[in-house]
């Protein structure tokens, strides 16, 4: 009895969530029993509506009608094989990658990433260094060589305190060690594969060095010289006054630059000048602008000048730099936005540095969990042992016959010692650039790593639909946007453009709805003359005579006085502003100051009520032929295809 009670209890329970699953998730309406959900719906009303999805009954019926008609199209398209084209394939599979991007990572990894990069980006570093150069593809001799040498110039700093002295004796960077070590000021990020750099920067206090650290370029030892709060970047203008001698003083270059500069302050243009006066030829035609610009890309001096600027518009007191004497404007600076508005740019940066494996790192463990991974280290013992030297080399050969034992297993899948070996020879330069320390069981156990990473990559793509709810939804809407795209333009816009019978007909049905209302011809009438006596004499004339007559008694060789002849309509006024809609009317003749001439409007005719010609309304009639040969179209499925709406669960969706 008690056994039966608990079996009715939890056979209750689970009829229960099957009920509301199916409430949950009902179809609100089909297509040829192609059932369309409400969680579809929903999804699609509320991003279309925005905060005009009201959930009124009558936005809800509305949308609806909407949504079918799309889905009936959708519905042809398939039917057409539309689905099947290669073009339209390759670009749904396109789209399909630039979205997974988004998923495949630990979301929040990459938030803890970009949250780093924003607080990093609030001060600026002022850095020197020590290099001791290193290949990445260096031996393991001369990686130890370079090491040694690298801890040795660190106990020379330690011993010293003197970072200069020790950077001129010990570093080999060629362009810095003249000078200390100097590199300038930085921010994050930092270039693409110096995250462990930035890292250390940002963990020394003023005045401390690293210890030798690996980068791409070698051993480097860091100090942090000076810190402040970051500059960001700024859009800028600038007119440059060139020296006779870079890097010599020029008195007559100076002298050029404050007399702009004090022009500038008089109100003068800045543009206009930098056209006119600026040396830097790059950029003068477009008025000194050289767009936004950060830290350490310019001289010092331009740097300091410009971002000294205390607001947008300002400018700057000439500035001596090695090439001359900048006068700098401040048109816009980038100011420090929250971090909910700054992520977004931040995180699409993160996607494209090597930082971005944590994140993707992250996510493979995370899956390998899911997924139940195991390995199996005594079949990788056993291809081990038939490896030789020349693994290491682009020589390697693929022993044959080998057993194809499981090396690994993910999810359902058994990877095999073939599967490995094909990845492995696809993957030479991957091969060879892991032999540091000559290990082949090290080398094949990190190979295996990179190898099922891949997979795991692939198993988390082939299931983004299954996890992620609005990922499976964006892929619907644009691969059912591309097929509605597709059957729209073969059946309604294409014909449109090409069924010259059938709009020709269409038009001569609907020649009421393209008629011209009363127009009236203007002339926009110049006369390129400072004689105001003689300018007064022709308007008179043209009034009286039109302006053909005009131009034939007072300029024979029609070279000053010109018209631009524009036809507007009565319903029009805003296109007529400050003319009477009657023939002959011109409006007070004006002085053009700028151009040393004198300019009016003249009615020269007034047309009456007409048709349009197909050509004049060409534009609208195919328009409205598209719409009208798509209402047909919409009929013709409604007729071809069955449609059943569940008004019940519409209902149950009604708010208000």
């Amino acid at each position: 009895m008690k056994i039966s009670s608990i079996f009715y209890t939890l056979l209750l329970s689970l009829s229960t969530c099957i009920l509301w699953s199916q409430k949950a998730d009902q179809t609100i309406f089909s297509i040829n029993d192609n059932p369309v959900k409400v969680s579809e719906f929903e999804y699609i009303y509320n991003k279309n509506n925005g905060k005009e999805a009201t959930y009124t009954k009558s936005s809800l019926e509305e949308y609806l009608n909407l949504y079918i008609k799309f889905k009936l199209k959708v519905q042809a398209a398939r039917e057409m094989k539309l689905d099947t084209i290669p073009s339209l394939i390759k670009e749904l599979e396109g789209y399909r990658q630039q979205l997974t991007t988004n998923y495949l990572n630990d979301k929040e990894v990459v938030d803890k990433l970009a949250r780093e990069v924003y607080e990093r980006q609030k001060k600026d570093i002022l850095i020197s260094h020590i290099l001791i150069s290193l290949g990445q593809g260096a031996s393991p001799a001369d990686t130890l060589k370079a090491y040694s040498k690298a801890k040795e110039a660190y106990s020379a700093l330690k011993a010293s305190k003197n970072f200069e002295m020790t950077a001129k004796k010990y570093s080999e960077d060629k362009n810095t060690v003249g000078n200390g070590g100097y590199l300038g000021w930085f921010t994050a990020m930092l270039p693409d594969g110096f995250y462990g750099l930035e890292t250390i920067i940002y963990s020394l206090n003023n005045g401390e060095f690293s210890e030798p650290v690996r980068t791409k370029l070698g051993y480097q030892i860091i100090q942090v010289m000076d810190s402040r709060p970051s500059r960001r970047k700024m859009e800028a203008a600038h007119i440059l006054i060139r020296k006779g001698l870079k890097s010599k003083p020029d008195e007559l270059a100076r002298m050029r630059a404050d007399s702009i500069y004090k022009a500038i302050i008089g109100g003068a243009s800045f543009e206009e000048l930098a056209r006119t006066y600026s040396q830097d030829l790059t950029t003068n035609l477009t008025g000194g602008n050289i767009g936004y610009f950060g830290i350490n890309q310019f001289e010092a001096a331009f740097e300091d000048a410009a971002f000294s600027i205390p607001k947008d518009g300002d400018v700057c007191k000439p500035v001596e730099t090695s090439i001359g004497w900048h006068i700098i404007k401040r048109i816009k600076k980038e100011e420090e936005l929250p971090y909910e508005r700054a992520k977004r740019k931040i995180q699409a940066d993160i996607t494209r540095d090597s930082r971005f494996k944590q994140a993707q790192g992250s996510l493979i463990e995370k899956i390998k969990s899911e997924a139940g991974y195991k390995e199996n280290p005594t079949a990788l013992d056993a291809l081990a042992a038939k490896m030789d030297s020349t693994f290491f080399t682009y020589k390697w050969i693929a022993p044959e016959n080998l057993p194809n034992d499981v090396v690994a297993t993910l999810a359902k899948t058994s990877l095999g010692t073939k599967d490995l070996i094909d990845y492995i020879k696809a993957n030479p330069r991957q091969r060879v650039q892991l032999s540091e320390d000559k290990n082949i069981r090290n080398t094949l156990r990190s190979l295996l790593s990179e190898f099922v990473s891949q997979k795991c990559l692939q198993y988390e793509e082939n299931r983004l639909e299954e996890k992620y709810p609005d990922f499976k939804a964006l892929m619907r809407e644009y691969r059912e946007g591309i097929l509605l795209f597709e059957a729209t333009k073969n059946v309604v816009w294409d014909r449109a453009s090409e069924d010259t019978s059938g709009l020709k007909l269409y038009y001569e049905k609907n020649k009421e709805n393209y008629r011209w209302d009363e127009r009236a011809v203007i002339q926009t009438i110049t006369i390129d003359t400072s004689n105001e006596k003689l300018a007064n004499k022709i308007h008179d004339y043209i009034v009286k005579k039109g302006i053909s007559k005009a131009i034939d008694k007072f300029d024979s060789k029609k070279s000053f006085i010109s018209y631009q002849r524009t036809v507007v309509e009565r319903k029009n006024q805003d296109t007529y502003n400050g003319l009477q809609f009657q023939k002959g009317f011109s409006t007070p003749m004006q002085k053009n100051a700028a151009d040393n001439n004198f300019v009016f409007k003249h009615v020269d005719d007034i047309l009456p009520k007409a048709y349009k010609t197909i050509d004049e309304a060409r534009g609208f009639i195919i328009a409205d032929y598209q719409d009208y040969l798509e209402a047909i179209w919409i009929n013709e499925l409604k007729n071809k295809y069955k449609v059943s709406v569940d008004h019940e669960v519409l209902n149950n969706l009604v708010r208000s």
